[in-house]
């Protein structure tokens, strides 16, 4: 006898476009990375210091760009499918298989992985000072990359109680996505985000757990629960063919937002009051920006992308697990390069190049282990 919270469909085939969107986006946070060492922002553990700050302009672009959406875009992705996942399981279930999936590999990052990763912080440490390894990796929290793992289980545990409280599946209601709903979404999401700021401002860290970006939770939260409406009213299936040329629309019309005050809140943010109206400008540029690119990206990928061949499987097949991998690779790759005297943009250009080359053939010798296949 079937339980009452399955419903009994069959496995969902794999969808190549997608399959490739998510290759192209782990390639996005492989290039966000490996460009982080070069640039003027001190965000990576063994950052080098430009001797020209105007040459590593390019590479401070590219991270502000990218912050605007890549993550996000991941938990659209992670929302869309989390829906027939249940149908299929049932709510207990699929909370098991997320903590497996989500919480061994973000278990194995802190054990295997993330001594590698802050070794570059600790070495920076005052060698007068400087406690033991030991020490020092207990007493600090950097979790860096495996935070999206952490901030995902914990979305996929909530939604698997939601369901639980709701009773039975929803049916899927296909129904069109109209123009009016993404923009009265995109402003929203400009609105809550400019609110949120108020409290959690751009540049916080959030020490508990290990957030580097906490200022972007209400878009990873807002677009997880547009990717469970997508699934339940087919938008991907039924995306309007002129989508892409509205994502455009969107992202154009984000700079006017960003000409009108929010550029403030980019080159002078500790001079403003948390509750400045630049602040609402450069959050209703980011969700302009950010949606508007999300529709350019899908549709793109639908239309232009969609094929499927033996190295786009191997790509996708070990995406996740470049993920988990890439950040020590990248630590290692810029030590690597350390004594090439070349410019900023140059090295970002080597460094993604070897860490992504690095981090897939790594990812696929080791997805042949049985034991980690069978979570990453």
């Amino acid at each position: 006898m079937a339980l009452p919270d399955v419903v009994r469909t069959s496995r969902p085939a794999r969808i190549s476009y997608v399959d490739n969107l998510r290759t192209f986006l782990t390639l996005l946070v492989v290039a966000h990375h490996c460009a982080a060492p070069y640039s003027n922002l001190d965000v990576w553990p063994n950052r080098q210091e430009p001797v020209s700050a105007s040459a590593a302009v390019p590479l401070d672009l590219l991270l502000v760009v990218n912050q605007t959406f890549f993550m996000g875009f991941f938990f659209l992705l992670s929302g869309y499918f989390a829906p027939g996942a249940v149908d299929r399981r049932g709510q207990r279930a699929f909370a098991v298989e997320r903590a497996k999936r989500l919480g061994i590999p973000f278990l194995a990052f802190i054990l295997l992985l993330r001594p590698f990763f802050v070794l570059p912080t600790y070495l920076d440490l005052p060698s007068a000072t400087r406690p033991s390894f030991v020490v020092y990796y207990f007493t600090t929290w950097e979790v860096g990359p495996a935070w999206f793992l952490e901030i995902l289980l914990i979305f996929s545990l909530v939604y698997a109680v939601a369901r639980h409280l709701c009773g039975s599946a929803e049916r899927a209601r296909p129904k069109p996505l109209r123009r009016r709903d993404l923009l009265g979404f995109t402003l929203v999401l400009g609105v809550v985000t400019y609110g949120w700021r108020i409290f959690v401002p751009l540049g916080t860290y959030e020490p508990v757990l290990g957030l580097p970006s906490p200022a972007y939770m209400p878009q990873y939260v807002l677009l997880f629960v547009a990717g469970v409406l997508a699934y339940r009213r087919r938008w991907f299936e039924a995306l309007p063919r002129r989508s892409g040329w509205f994502g455009v629309l969107l992202v154009v019309g984000s700079f006017v937002p960003m000409a009108l005050g929010g550029y403030r809140g980019f080159v002078s943010p500790d001079d403003l009051a948390g509750h400045d109206l630049a602040f609402l400008a450069l959050a209703l540029w980011e969700s302009l920006f950010a949606v508007g690119v999300v529709l350019v990206l899908l549709r793109v990928f639908q239309r232009f992308v969609a094929g499927a061949s033996r190295f786009s499987g191997y790509l996708a097949d070990n995406a996740f697990a470049v993920y988990l991998l890439h950040a020590p690779v990248i630590v290692g790759t810029v030590e690597l390069l350390r004594p090439l005297d070349a410019g900023p943009v140059l090295k970002f250009l080597l460094a993604l190049v070897i860490a992504a080359a690095a981090s897939w053939v790594i990812s696929g010798a080791l997805r042949r282990v049985p034991v980690v296949r069978a979570v990453v």
